[in-house]
């Protein structure tokens, strides 16, 4: 790893992350809040957010998590990043508006369905939705639930082929702020993973487990993504469940 190289740090919410001081973080829905101070430090700061961590709806009265969205809007509205970037496009203009109604002025875009997946079939190769190996090593049951879901998928692409997939079948936030971070700044850069995990992920986010799930959301998909992109530019990582996926950073320990 040379070290006259850029160093961008890709950062999610996941607790006791170990984060470098690099060039740029790209940080995943509220992570630019829980590590506010650390994000900081940083010359350029990325915010990559599911429009869901913004709209009203999941801070209503009622709202199942209510307690833990309020309290991610509002680090999140704090926040003061160079620019935000949502990963759906569907009700933009509407989020533009609750984003400036609560005093965020800085600049705010949208990436439509059909545009990331390109985005990240180019860099990866891996194109939703994306099917792994783990498909396999499934239960019956849980096949049939899965083959389910891709084929509906594939039925709603036959009329509208900018319909988005489920969200087993395409990468999480904290994969698409790598995904971003690389679009950005290329094959000559360094990247860091921090913060982000590959299990446990709603127990990490509100401390419960979140019952009622069959399959897990986008860890099939981030783990195949993560293989590809680590095999075409320079990924390393904070996190030690996944070192198997990518080196550890700093690399040179391991010598």
């Amino acid at each position: 790893m040379s070290l006259k190289k850029k160093l961008v740090v890709v950062l999610g919410s996941k607790p006791g992350a170990d984060i470098p001081l690099g060039d740029a973080v790209y940080c995943a829905n509220a992570a630019i809040g829980y590590y506010a101070e650390a994000v900081s430090r940083f010359t350029q700061v990325v915010s990559v957010l599911s429009p869901d961590s913004i709209h009203p709806k999941e801070r209503r009265e009622g709202a199942p998590n209510r307690e833990m969205n309020v309290r991610q809007w509002e680090m999140i509205i704090a926040s003061r990043p160079d620019k935000m970037i949502l990963t759906r496009s569907g009700y933009f203009e509407f989020l533009k508006e609750v984003l400036t109604e609560a005093g965020f002025r800085l600049p705010v875009e949208a990436v439509a369905a059909h545009e990331r997946r390109a985005l990240v079939g180019r860099l990866s190769g891996c194109y939703d939705p994306i099917v792994s190996g783990e498909f396999f090593r499934l239960s019956m049951r849980r096949k049939i639930r899965y083959a389910g879901s891709l084929t509906s998928t594939f039925l709603k692409r036959l009329f509208d082929r900018r319909k988005d997939c489920g969200s087993v079948f395409r990468p999480s936030t904290g994969i698409l702020a790598l995904v971003f971070a690389i679009a950005d700044h290329g094959r000559d850069a360094d990247y860091v993973i921090c913060g982000i995990g590959a299990q446990k992920r709603d127990e990490y986010l509100d401390g419960r487990h979140i019952h009622g799930r069959d399959l897990p959301q986008h860890v099939f998909a981030d783990v195949k993504v993560l293989r590809k992109l680590a095999r075409r530019y320079n990924l390393f990582t904070t996190e030690p469940e996944l070192e198997h996926l990518v080196p550890r950073y700093p690399a040179s320990d391991e010598a």
